[in-house]
């Protein structure tokens, strides 16, 4: 089993004016356009520890970890997503379940699915979902990892209008180069060119 890096970042639930707590609800799912379900080989993992500073709970349904994440109104209903990372499953543990037929080793993209359920006057509970992009989960060897050997360009105006031009092994139609602007400490990306 391996485990990818925590995330950090916020979820809030705009538009509710009750005073109840409600709980968000994160799992890992399907990166597939077509139907979003729980994905069979990777799962949300709780992860806790000094500099966690978001409450969370774990649960089990239908073989699928859920991790429970309080809304509160005192909060805004918004919760800082600090507490969760993706677990790969070892393909023989999912390879004993009934019914599963997706080939592990090449399904390894999902997206984090965030869903709350709003209780209603009249009984009834609405439930809103909402997905990620698409992560890529695998892991690349040294040897597949893009390598830049030659550009064409060493500098040129902020204003942009030059072609810069890489050449080099192992990209990919959808790679990305991304310069970077350190401005008081902090990142702020730019993407400059597609490849």
């Amino acid at each position: 089993m391996a485990l990818s890096g925590g995330f950090l970042f916020s979820r809030q639930l705009h538009g509710y004016i009750e005073s109840e707590p409600l709980t968000l609800q994160l799992f890992i799912g399907t990166a597939d356009d077509r139907l979003l379900r729980p994905h069979a080989f990777y799962q949300v993992h709780r992860i806790t520890g000094k500099t966690v500073s978001t409450t969370s709970h774990e649960t089990l349904f239908s073989n699928t970890k859920v991790l429970e994440i309080p809304l509160l109104p005192d909060n805004n209903m918004k919760a800082i997503i600090d507490c969760a990372g993706i677990l790969k499953l070892r393909n023989s543990d999912i390879e004993l379940r009934k019914g599963e037929t997706d080939i592990g080793r090449k399904n390894t993209r999902v997206r984090l699915v965030f869903r709350v359920h709003i209780p209603q006057p009249n009984g009834r509970t609405i439930s809103l979902q909402v997905a990620s992009n698409p992560i890529e989960c695998s892991q690349r060897s040294a040897q597949e990892l893009p390598l830049v050997e030659k550009q064409n360009l060493d500098s040129f105006p902020v204003t942009g209008g030059q072609t810069m031009i890489l050449t080099g092994h192992n990209f990919l139609p959808d790679s990305k180069v991304i310069f970077v602007e350190k401005a008081q400490g902090k990142h702020k990306d730019t993407i400059a060119y597609c490849v």
